[in-house]
């Protein structure tokens, strides 16, 4: 074999022609150089090109012809040379030895040492064909099981198919082909484009569904065959650094892909099911929430207050509502606002959900023994002025934060609780002495999140139909609904004096607090919400 093209002549090969922009042509470059996928992996999980059009354009470009046809009997005494996991991994096809030459199919014929291999294994000049890499696996496969079958109908043959694979490299090989990486980022760049938060790929008796949940609404958006299953989990695994030979239980991890120029984090969630392991992906998207109070949906009274909260010297101030409410975004939104070059914060989250410059933030690992109690405890000896825990899950956590607070520290945290008088009584309820909840917490905000009318059909059932901006539904985007207790004396004295949570509640109300069911149908007057989107996500029979 002479010397093989380089790929950025191939790429100006494909400017010249018009198949991409220069643009594109950069990306692609950039991408083969840094990455240490295939250059036809590059360009495919890119969707730059299609793996047919692809093969089509390195055969024009090289003046060596497409594999039109692959032999059935293509040699089986290949796997005697080179194993399936070794062919598998750099897409190779031996189609013909003889004395002369070796023609091998490729998917990239840019891989110059691995060509080189070939030849100098085989000691002999190496003759190039192209052919996608999809096609070169298919083929291994269907080479291996004639083998397989040949073998058990003839035990005694002699050939033994102990090739050094395992089931673990054949789930590495299948990820890393073409169509499971384009689906992967394919499904993913859907989401994104679409606004979505949560990815559900969920294994069903006979196919693979795939779910987006928008605007807190679940809708399928499409399935994919269930011989796919495995290549998808595997590909999702191995960007999430997670286990992938691990099946029989659940794991929890993260990843970072670029989506249309901007770097996305997705929270990774792989739970078995009687099917197979079913996904979800949340979708963190920084650069698509703007952290400002106003924006999330707070009115004027609500931000004041809130703002009134956040400039206590010292306290805890919390943020209740069920999972998915907006919690997190509200207390990073809050962050903003306190962070100053004369203020030290520190967060401890499972996970860290946004990242924000000017703080220190660190995530839990209960791998490690690492969790929110043994983090807080440290980073109080960070001298931090403000921190945000992600949630206070036991009585452990409670205490070092009512700690943290009296020793002069602003604490910021989440609890579930459906109410903000609930989350007074819930705390009171893990044993901690309600004399130091009266002392510590200064307020408490219990938050939903409703659905807002999509304001180009205003909701007509006619219009919304076809109304391209909510896909049919009669909403678009989310506010919220909520309600802000502040801890005055007469409140801590009830705390302490174990008053119920329908005491506080009605105590708060006289005090001023405007219950969110309240709050929530002032939305609907001023038409920015329905009834029937709060009779969804507010229980109307309590004071939530």
């Amino acid at each position: 074999m002479n010397s093989l093209p380089r790929v950025e002549e191939f790429l100006a090969f494909l400017e010249r022609n018009g198949i991409l922009t220069v643009h594109a042509s950069q990306r692609a470059l950039s991408a083969s150089k840094t990455s240490a996928h295939p250059f036809d992996t590059v360009m495919t999980e890119l969707g730059l090109l299609g793996e047919q059009e692809l093969a089509v354009q390195l055969s024009q470009f090289l003046d060596v012809p497409q594999v039109s046809e692959v032999p059935e009997l293509v040699g089986k005494d290949i796997f005697s040379a080179m194993t399936p996991g070794y062919l598998h991994e750099h897409a190779l096809l031996p189609l013909e030895i003889d004395q002369q030459r070796v023609l091998l199919a490729v998917a990239d014929p840019f891989a110059a040492a691995t060509i080189a291999a070939v030849g100098f294994h085989f000691d002999k000049p190496v003759v190039l064909r192209i052919l996608p890499r999809r096609t070169i696996g298919l083929h291994i496969e269907r080479l291996q099981a004639s083998i397989e079958e040949s073998v058990e109908q003839d035990p005694g043959s002699g050939y033994s198919l102990d090739v050094g694979m395992d089931d673990l490299e054949r789930l590495k090989d299948f990820a890393r082909e073409a169509p499971i990486v384009r689906f992967v980022a394919e499904t993913i760049h859907q989401a994104v484009d679409t606004n979505a938060t949560d990815i559900h790929i969920e294994p069903l008796e006979d196919h693979v569904q795939i779910r987006f949940r928008r605007d807190g609404i679940l809708s399928v958006v499409g399935t994919t065959a269930a011989s796919m299953l495995a290549g998808i989990t595997t590909r999702v695994k191995i960007l999430a650094r997670l286990n992938i030979a691990e099946r029989r239980l659940p794991q929890d991890g993260r990843m970072r892909l670029a989506v249309r120029g901007r770097d996305i984090d997705l929270r990774v969630s792989i739970v078995p099911s009687i099917h197979g392991e079913t996904i979800v992906l949340r979708i963190l998207d920084r650069s698509g929430v703007e952290l400002k109070l106003d924006r999330l949906g707070f009115n004027d009274r609500a931000q004041a207050q809130i703002r009134s909260l956040s400039q206590a010297p010292n306290g805890i101030v919390l943020v209740t509502g069920p999972t998915g409410s907006g919690k997190t975004t509200t207390l990073y939104s809050i962050l903003a606002e306190c962070s100053r070059a004369d203020v030290k914060i520190f967060t401890v989250e499972d996970p860290v959900e946004y990242r924000m410059a000017g703080i220190t933030q660190l995530q839990v690992n209960p791998a490690i023994d690492l969790d929110f109690a043994t983090a807080l405890r440290s980073i109080l000896r960070q001298d931090p002025d403000i921190i945000l825990v992600g949630e206070i899950r036991d009585r452990e956590t409670a205490q070092i934060a009512i700690q943290a607070a009296l020793t002069g520290h602003l604490v910021f945290s989440t609890l579930h609780t459906n109410s903000a008088a609930g989350a007074l009584t819930r705390l009171r309820d893990m044993g901690l002495d309600g004399y130091l909840l009266g002392a510590t917490i200064r307020g408490v905000v219990a938050q939903r999140l409703l659905r807002r009318v999509c304001k180009a059909c205003t909701h007509d059932e006619t219009a919304a139909k076809s109304c391209p901006h909510c896909n049919g539904t009669g909403y678009r985007g989310r506010t919220v609904a909520h309600e802000i207790l502040r801890v005055s004396q007469e409140i801590a004295a009830l705390i302490e004096t174990e008053g119920s949570e329908l005491d506080i509640q009605n105590l708060a109300v006289e005090q001023g607090l405007v219950p969110m069911r309240s709050h929530a149908q002032a939305l609907v007057e001023g038409g920015i919400t329905t009834e029937e989107e709060i009779r969804r996500v507010i229980d109307l029979r309590g004071d939530s």
